[in-house]
């Protein structure tokens, strides 16, 4: 049974949902909007050491609670843009796998073979793989991160490697060929309007960008990447948001890396909506949050402890257990990746949890060619959930490392 809506709940309903419109707007905010949005933002952060202490004091940056003054009439205003789960859900069909095997799981093995290259994804061994994320032509490319390697999955169903030899180490900061590039533990990934693919090269403390001719190039060095997993570079390359461990870093080419907001228990993955909004998950708090532009926190999606999240409760009032993935919907509302809980969850935009696809945090896999949200469990410990270029749904499944895919009709 879900919580009910009391009065007190209902005003903090408000306050979310309102946010979540917001953020999910179909106006886009353009790269340098984004840019004077940051202008001024924190100290350097250049010293901070590799291996973060979790144990980190939190920063003065207290959750942020909105200014109440006409946010009601807001809402009403906004209300007639509402989107909901239904009109979400019927647009996708069936759920199946692109790549992996997930024969082995275990931590620190590379179970790339040679004969991988060129054949097909789903009977390539993936290695502990971290995110996946498509560009324009329908290309799946994946951090395949004890392999030391960017995969891509081509339209034809096959499968190559886009950068790194499969050995870690790290190459020279100036252009290389990519498959000749050594890559170390490659954990965070993204792609922008053109094709460049960026990767958050983990090992080697960087971001390094793979541009359409096949060469890689460092864009920068991040000064203490921690347990780095999400990363976001805007289109002109004027702004980057890099998580790493208990601190979300920003980077512009003027200021370098600076710290934007700390104190995380240990972050997961982030994502930026059309509009401009900053979103991250807090993996090891089990929250999810807003992060505006002086690095102050709004809580929009988790209590912190439990997996007692059910369809129907507010997702501030949802026990999301190690929430990890994140992606804004360009419709509105937004998905979660829960790796304990084990499930996919789209909340809408009035702040209320749906739970998309079942599963749980064992070895659950099944549901190939059946609609995404029968009933059984499906997947098992998602690490991401992102969204293609024209809308299908891309989630990252557990150690051993399969790629799923939700269609659309």
């Amino acid at each position: 049974m879900h919580k009910k809506h009391t009065k007190a709940t209902v005003i903090t309903h408000i306050l979310s949902a309102l946010l979540v419109l917001n953020a999910c707007s179909n106006e886009p905010t353009t790269s340098h909007e984004v840019v004077d949005m940051h202008q001024g933002t924190t100290t350097q952060d250049m010293d901070q050491s590799k291996d973060l202490d979790d144990t980190q004091e939190p920063d003065a940056h207290q959750d942020a609670q909105p200014d109440t003054t006409d946010m009601a009439q807001d809402m009403a205003d906004q209300g007639n843009t509402a989107v909901t789960a239904d009109t979400i859900f019927a647009q996708y069909a069936t759920l199946s796998t692109i790549a992996g095997t997930a024969l082995i799981s275990d931590k620190g093995v590379n179970g790339w073979k040679p004969e991988f290259e060129g054949a097909d994804a789903t009977t390539a061994e993936l290695s502990r793989p971290h995110i996946a994320l498509a560009n324009t032509a329908g290309e799946v490319f994946i951090a395949d991160k004890d392999a030391h390697a960017i995969r891509k999955v081509s339209t034809d169903g096959t499968i190559s490697t886009f950068a790194g030899t499969g050995v870690a180490g790290s190459t020279s900061d100036e252009s290389t060929p990519a498959t000749s590039s050594k890559l170390s533990s490659p954990n965070g990934l993204w792609i922008n309007s053109n094709g460049t693919v960026y990767v958050l090269d983990l090992g080697n403390d960087r971001v390094v960008k793979v541009d359409e001719q096949g060469m890689m190039t460092t864009l920068f060095r991040i000064g203490g990447a921690g347990a780095g997993r999400g990363l976001w570079v805007s289109d002109d390359e004027s702004l980057a948001y890099i998580s790493a461990g208990t601190i979300l870093k920003t980077w512009t080419p003027e200021q370098g890396v600076t710290t934007l907001a700390s104190g995380f228990s240990s972050l997961g993955n982030l994502h930026v909506s059309p509009s401009g909004q900053l979103a991250v998950t807090d993996r090891g708090g089990s929250k999810a949050y807003l992060i505006d532009k002086n690095g102050e926190k709004t809580h929009i999606a988790g209590t912190g402890s439990g997996r007692d999240a059910d369809t129907g409760m507010l997702a501030l009032e949802a026990g999301l257990d190690e929430v990890r993935g994140i992606w804004f919907h360009p419709q509105g509302g937004y998905f979660l990746a829960t790796h304990k809980g084990g499930q996919i969850w789209y909340v809408d935009t009035q702040g209320v949890l749906h739970r998309f696809i079942h599963g749980d945090k064992d070895d659950d896999h099944a549901g190939d060619g059946e609609p995404f949200n029968s009933s059984g469990k499906k997947i098992s410990e998602p690490r991401a959930v992102t969204m293609t270029p024209s809308g299908e749904v891309l989630i990252t499944e557990h150690d051993g490392g399969y790629i799923r895919l939700v269609s659309k009709k």
